[in-house]
């Protein structure tokens, strides 16, 4: 009976194995221009193709080989509809909630182990993690030695005399794009250069508006969505005039009701996380 089970497990998770989203090839073109700045941090796709800006709160994520981006740290890829995470090939929405808590994995089974390492109380602490976010601000610890070093030599060279600082090169953090025969080109660190737009982000604004000057999009259907769900943004793939993943509603799950610190839940019936139906019903009880 026992070896029976085994088997039946065994034959359980090869089945999940074949079930199991494969990347296809990847296809650098179809990429977004790499990131430059971002609202959070950048990441890299679960498929390792596409560089991209990791996507914020109710931005659609996930799509066929992670087309439409990754989450930032403290949201996953949601289903649309449900309390699970997405399933590749299907369209995600970046949220956290009641569902998930406050999210954030030390090993994001998506993800590939990175090592890497961040300055803590002065020192360097290193270790391995499994994100597609950006997450270590040095690679290695020789590197992050090497630049915790670096800081303390410039604040002990701070002493120096205006003499002495006129006579060393000077740095600027000037950077920018210019819009040169139809593509953005962007530099920083040249102190003397003009620059037509600040950032890559506004330059392929100018770049998209140009190309569709002339393209009518369709008309996307009104969306009315229940009290427990807002309405996502569309989506619209870089260099591309029309969305193409339209608003549909999903759960907000911190509108969802909670007891109080005092109080403990006991829940009597489970939501089944589809907008008007996104909260669990439970009931209060005083901790013993």
């Amino acid at each position: 009976m026992g070896s029976g089970l085994f088997f039946c497990l065994i034959l359980t998770c090869a089945a999940h194995e074949l079930l199991a989203f494969n990347c296809t090839e990847c296809d650098k073109s179809k990429c977004p221009p790499r990131p430059i700045s971002c609202p959070g941090r950048a990441a890299t796709d679960p498929c390792g193709c596409c560089r991209q800006c990791a996507k914020q709160m109710w931005e659609p994520c996930g799509g066929e080989n992670w087309e439409l981006g990754y989450c930032d740290f403290r949201y996953r890829c949601a289903a649309v509809n449900g309390t699970g995470n997405v399933e590749i090939p299907d369209i995600g929405i970046c949220k956290y909630g009641a569902a998930s808590g406050n999210y954030w994995m030390d090993d994001d089974e998506n993800c590939p182990p990175v090592y890497g390492c961040l300055i803590r109380m002065g020192g360097c602490d290193c270790t391995t993690i499994r994100t597609c976010v950006d997450y270590f601000s040095y690679s290695d610890e020789p590197t992050c030695r090497k630049s915790t070093l670096s800081d303390w030599a410039y604040y002990e060279s701070s002493s120096e005399t205006e003499t002495e600082t006129e006579t060393k090169p000077k740095f600027c953090f000037n950077a920018g794009c210019n819009l040169v025969e139809g593509r953005c080109i962007c530099e920083s660190g040249n102190c003397e250069a003009k620059y037509m737009f600040r950032d890559q982000k506004e330059c392929d604004a100018v770049l998209v508006s140009l190309k569709c000057a002339n393209v009518t999009c369709p008309e996307l259907p009104e969306v009315k969505c229940s009290n427990d769900s807002v309405i996502t943004p569309t989506y619209t793939p870089f260099g591309e005039c029309c969305p193409t993943v339209p608003r549909f509603c999903t759960c907000d799950f911190d509108k969802c009701p909670d007891c109080s610190y005092r109080e403990r839940k006991i829940t009597y019936r489970n939501a089944t996380g589809f907008p008007g139906d996104c909260c669990d019903l439970f009931y209060c009880v005083p901790k013993q």
